[in-house]
């Protein structure tokens, strides 16, 4: 960076009529993360990495104090090419933050991470803070401004403020300060700032998915899998599974099922079955929104052993879904069903979707996500679009949103999402197809 003090001014100048441009809301944001960063005192040799950097505004303020060490990093080239121009920053990475490692950064490098307006449906997932903690030194604090998280309206948002006291409870963080504020008496954001704590970070932040657990997942997933292999491989892994899919795999199809199903608007005493439900993932977001009528399903007893210390269901029911009368539930129980990751080879076929018609209550939803490409995995996939435009033909269903591709389901694999109204004239009794 070699800006003098009137280059500066210059600058700071036209980005705030670029932002001001965009609305009180965008200016908000940065006015207060940089209030709250003047109040910090930082030392001036300070690391400090700007992330999202968006318009480069932040290092305009902070190099008006006197801070030069300050780094860039967006997704976005054109962004980076132009604050290249400007010279603004000390380096400029263009990378995503999209899951553990994603950042290309090496460990406990920054003294300050901020970003205004990084975390955002449309951009950095809350999930990915993680990666943030791991390239910030011990003791070092990250402190970011953004939108209310109830105006994202999506689960992830919402778990936010749990997420981080859990990982407080933890060990690993201390929230300093948390607040909400509102430009000009409106544009409510959210503030905060925490600090990482010493040797606290748990040992996947560390770590690369192992090729041992890609290739035990992918190996397991397939249509000649003995069922009884597959399980006692889910009941050997299910005290490790959260840490290995959701931590390292940075999966993400339990919260995708959740963000969808909650724009239903759906009163909270709906029944739901979570569908394979591991040890409970899926059924901990639905809970930790205010849903009370919650059953889990899946054929590995351990994995339903570890979903019962979480106590979210009032059922727990060991059972594998494998066609038509398969499920020892009565008929028109559920007003929705939802599963993340249950539809996969060895597990759950296309096939078996009539039998969990049977068990939704006519007009109830099927709500599921799965990874993307099983069709090259297994035949039995490949006319899965078909079976389902076969059952919206005949009258049993309507998919009502579909298939939807979304990035990072699992293991960088990408996911398929969709949504299925069961007719509301629709009885699928099992009793009557064996007549």
């Amino acid at each position: 960076m070699s800006l003098n003090y009137e280059d500066l001014q210059s600058i700071m100048k036209m980005k705030t009529a670029e932002l001001s441009a965009q609305g009180s809301c965008e200016v908000g944001k940065v006015e207060k993360l940089v209030e709250e960063f003047y109040k910090m005192k930082v030392p001036l040799g300070s690391e400090i990495l700007d992330v999202a950097c968006g318009s480069g505004i932040l290092s305009c303020y902070l190099q008006a104090k006197g801070y030069s060490k300050i780094d860039a990093i967006d997704q976005d080239f054109e962004t980076i090419n132009d604050l290249k121009k400007l010279h603004l920053y000390r380096n400029y990475i263009h990378r995503e933050v999209r899951g553990m490692r994603t950042t290309g950064l090496e460990s406990n490098v920054y003294d300050v991470v901020i970003t205004a307006g990084g975390f955002a449906k449309d951009a950095i997932n809350p999930q990915d803070i993680t990666e943030l903690l791991r390239i910030l030194r011990p003791q070092g604090h990250l402190l970011w401004t953004m939108r209310a998280a109830q105006e994202e309206r999506c689960a992830e948002f919402g778990l936010l403020a749990a997420n981080l006291l859990s990982m407080e409870k933890c060990g690993q963080i201390k929230i300093i300060r948390h607040e909400q504020y509102d430009t000009n008496g409106k544009d409510e954001g959210e503030f905060y700032l925490i600090k990482r704590l010493p040797g606290a970070l748990p040992y996947f932040a560390e770590q690369r998915v192992s090729n041992d657990l890609k290739e035990q997942i992918f190996s397991i997933l397939m249509d000649h899998t003995e069922p009884e292999k597959r399980i006692r491989f889910y009941d050997e892994w299910s005290d490790k599974y959260e840490e290995d899919l959701v931590l390292v795999g940075n999966y993400s199809g339990h919260t995708k099922c959740v963000e969808a199903f909650l724009k239903l608007g759906l009163n909270r005493s709906v029944s739901i079955l979570d569908l394979a439900c591991g040890t409970g993932l899926l059924g901990e977001e639905i809970a930790s929104v205010g849903y009370v009528n919650l059953d889990g399903l899946d054929s590995s007893m351990q994995m339903l052993n570890q979903a019962r210390i979480k106590n979210i269901f009032k059922m727990h029911i060991f059972a594998s879904l494998s066609g038509l009368g398969s499920l020892p539930l009565v008929d028109d129980v559920y007003d929705v069903v939802m599963s993340s990751n249950g539809f996969a080879p060895g597990q759950i076929y296309p096939d078996s979707i009539e039998e969990i018609f049977r068990i939704l209550k006519p007009g109830g939803y099927l709500i599921f996500t799965m990874r993307d490409g099983l069709s090259e995995a297994s035949p039995r996939f490949g006319m899965f679009e078909n079976e389902l435009l076969e059952l919206e033909k005949s009258g049993k269903c309507e998919v009502t949103l579909g298939p939807i591709k979304f990035e990072n389901f699992v293991l960088d694999h990408p996911g398929i999402f969709y949504m299925i109204r069961k007719s509301a004239d629709l009885h699928l009794a099992y009793t009557d197809r064996q007549s």
